[in-house]
């Protein structure tokens, strides 16, 4: 199985057939571009038995039993490693996982995210024009006991964001997505103390900076810009 991680925290992850544990440097004129010099760390590593549990998972129920099957008999892992800012990388991400899919790589995951894809809609999304496909391809929204949050922001150099789970779980949804993807395209200078809405009529939500706790620093989903708390302020 091939995969792929970031430096700093980020791994893709894609199946295929290598079996050991030695880290080379893939260099993209091996695989067919004249004159290309650049290159990426490369790990290997064998058969996980938590794999095709790991893919389901991460695939949020979107990718099919005939793949997981696939991941199920896979021979080994390969990581690829990228600096964690996918705006500065991608076209580095899209040459390098395309090594990995020629190579027989059946999908990727991101581990810094915990989120998986097929091959079809990865680089469907590496390639789109709308910069909600990429959100939506290295971010996920995640709940626990008491909130409902974003995990992989920081693959934007931007904070996540979370909001308490007493929020309707696709109003939560929606509102998460639109203020992230307003972080992403406007760029808009946030503090704590302001304000957030969907629309001018929507509720209105205080906004509080926060670090992020959940994970440790040496955490693949710890986010160091931190996170933002939305809570209802009507």
């Amino acid at each position: 199985m091939h995969s792929g991680s970031v430096e700093g925290s980020e791994r893709f992850r894609s199946s295929g057939h290598f079996r050991d544990h030695r880290r080379v440097h893939v260099r993209w004129n091996d695989f067919g571009k004249p004159g290309g010099k650049d290159q990426v760390p490369l790990d290997f590593a064998p058969n996980d038995s938590q794999m095709r549990g790991a893919f389901e998972i991460a695939g949020q129920g979107k990718l099919p039993t005939r793949l997981l099957d696939k991941v199920a008999d896979h021979r080994g892992v390969a990581y690829l490693h990228f600096p964690i800012e996918i705006i500065t990388q991608k076209e580095r991400v899209i040459m390098f996982t395309e090594v990995l899919k020629r190579c027989g790589g059946f999908a990727v995951k991101v581990e810094s995210a915990g989120v998986a894809h097929e091959w079809d809609r990865w680089f469907s999304a590496l390639n789109s024009e709308n910069p909600f496909d990429l959100y939506r391809t290295f971010v996920v929204l995640i709940g626990d006991s008491g909130h409902y949050y974003s995990c992989g922001m920081h693959h934007f150099g931007l904070p996540d964001v979370e909001v308490e789970r007493s929020i309707e779980i696709n109003e939560a949804a929606d509102l998460m997505n639109r203020f992230n993807y307003r972080q992403i395209v406007e760029e808009p200078k946030i503090a704590s103390g302001h304000t957030f809405s969907v629309t001018a009529d929507a509720p209105r939500y205080l906004i509080t900076r926060k670090d992020d706790s959940r994970h440790e620093p040496a955490d693949f989903f710890h986010n160091s810009s931190g996170l933002w708390n939305l809570k209802k302020a009507d």
